[in-house]
């Protein structure tokens, strides 16, 4: 569900939705398939020396792929957990090798299985979210439905003990300026295929 937001603010958003996806449709395979090896790569540095428990997306073909992402992650022992779409919420459910997915209300990758309770994603190590872009200071821009907003709201910040999140996006989709309202919130870090990018706080 989307918000009800001044006609400035929800244009300019648009606008920078609209140009981002047109230069998402045209990467080729090859590019997606590169950029997708590169992020599972740097994210590697992200996760904790032992087993952890992380979060991470499903991704669309357009969006920076995340399988390989996941595959390191399980390969080195961590759990991760992806999300699965509940009215306006987000269901969090463990991600099993020999679990089953079904397609989403979205099209999305779902899991199929029991939900955790929300409440413990604040003691996970890290949240790859997904984002349409992040400018320089940790602002992001999601579709704009508000779900991840919804579920990062609710949790500490990193610097006092909470997870870090990071949104994933290629290199060019971090810009200079995001249109940002009130209930948008900030992330801690870029993965993009070139490397990380930190936020102050």
């Amino acid at each position: 569900m989307g918000h009800d937001v001044p006609v400035p603010i929800a244009a300019s958003k648009a606008a920078v939705r609209t140009r981002i996806r047109a230069t998402r449709s045209a990467h080729s395979l090859e590019q997606r398939l590169a950029a997708a090896e590169a992020l599972a790569a740097h994210a590697e540095t992200l996760l904790p020396s032992g087993p952890a428990s992380i979060t991470c997306y499903l991704s669309l073909p357009v969006e920076p792929g995340t399988d390989q992402l996941i595959a390191m992650a399980q390969a080195t022992g961590h759990r991760v957990v992806v999300p699965r779409i509940d009215g306006t919420q987000l269901d969090w459910v463990d991600l099993r090798p020999d679990g089953s997915l079904q397609s989403g209300p979205m099209g999305i990758r779902e899991p199929v299985g029991d939900a955790i309770n929300p409440d413990d994603l604040d003691t996970f190590a890290v949240l790859f979210v997904p984002a349409t872009a992040v400018d320089h200071h940790g602002h992001r821009l999601g579709q704009g439905g508000g779900y991840y907003d919804r579920t990062l709201a609710h949790l500490r910040p990193h610097a006092d003990g909470g997870p870090l999140i990071v949104a994933v996006v290629f290199d060019d989709e971090l810009i200079d300026g995001v249109p940002v309202e009130p209930h948008d919130c900030r992330v801690d870090a870029a993965l993009t295929p070139s490397g990380i990018i930190r936020f102050d706080g």
